[in-house]
């Protein structure tokens, strides 16, 4: 169903089955900067959108510790409308539209995805309808998302290494251009019922079972206890894959 769909259901059981609204904490959202970049040996040269696009090219910014490693799509644009490049320029209609034929070949942007961790202000609620009684059927999902303290600091590090990282490509980033998305733009939710070794409450088993309700496995990203700096659709696919095998052997 999704995190915070999946979250939802959970909350909702437990009130019709207890009467206690619920908080789930340690929602997970990977934050995402926009970078746009020019690449200057292609400045000039003609756009051909069926042999020229990055989709699936990608950087890997390591670190010490593997959890920070970096991870960002590089992708080409189609149009001068969304390119904060174009959009920018100080000139008429004809001159922008010159320029940017001339430029559109070059023009790149690179979204760089960061890692997040679970946190208790971080959390997901239900509160009655507007206009509903206070009964489990009719709540809508409440979300707070606190970012992390080290996140400002953390993200210029990041952004001075894909700068620098796009300068060894022969690539230039304009000054003042890259764009903070902002929380939940990603929709990578994850983390409010975590897959532990050990029994906690609001916890799942690593086979992803919960343990408020025996009979119920998760298998999306409700039970990350972690969340990469990186796209997180294969590692959904294969996670659910891994819990129904595991379901369809019996184990």
């Amino acid at each position: 169903a999704g995190t915070l769909a999946t979250s939802k259901i959970v909350l909702d059981s437990w009130k019709a089955e207890t009467g206690e609204a619920l908080r789930l904490g340690g929602l997970m959202d990977n934050r995402q900067v926009l970078v746009p970049f020019v690449n200057l040996s292609r400045l000039g040269r003609a756009h051909d959108p069926d042999t020229y696009q990055y989709h699936q090219i990608a950087l890997a910014l390591l670190d010490e510790d593997p959890r920070l490693t970096t991870h960002a799509l590089v992708t080409t644009l189609k149009t001068a409308m969304i390119h904060p490049i174009v959009k920018s320029l100080p000139l008429d209609l004809a001159a922008a539209s010159r320029v940017f034929g001339d430029a559109h070949a070059a023009l790149g942007l690179v979204n760089v995805n960061f890692p997040d961790r679970r946190r208790d202000a971080c959390r997901v609620t239900i509160e009655p309808a507007d206009g509903e009684a206070d009964g489990a059927a009719n709540t809508t999902l409440h979300v707070t998302y606190v970012p992390s303290e080290e996140e400002s600091a953390r993200r210029d590090v990041v952004l001075r290494r894909v700068r620098r990282a796009l300068g060894v490509l022969g690539c230039f980033v304009p000054p003042g251009m890259s764009h903070v998305r902002p929380m939940g733009a990603s929709v990578h939710y994850a983390g409010t019922i975590p897959m532990t070794q050990g029994a906690g409450p609001w916890t799942a088993t690593p086979d992803g079972r919960c343990r408020e309700f025996e009979n119920l496995w998760l298998a999306d990203g409700t039970t990350f206890p972690f969340l990469p700096a990186k796209n997180l659709t294969f590692t959904l696919m294969a996670n659910a894959t891994r819990i129904a095998d595991r379901l369809a052997g019996g184990q």
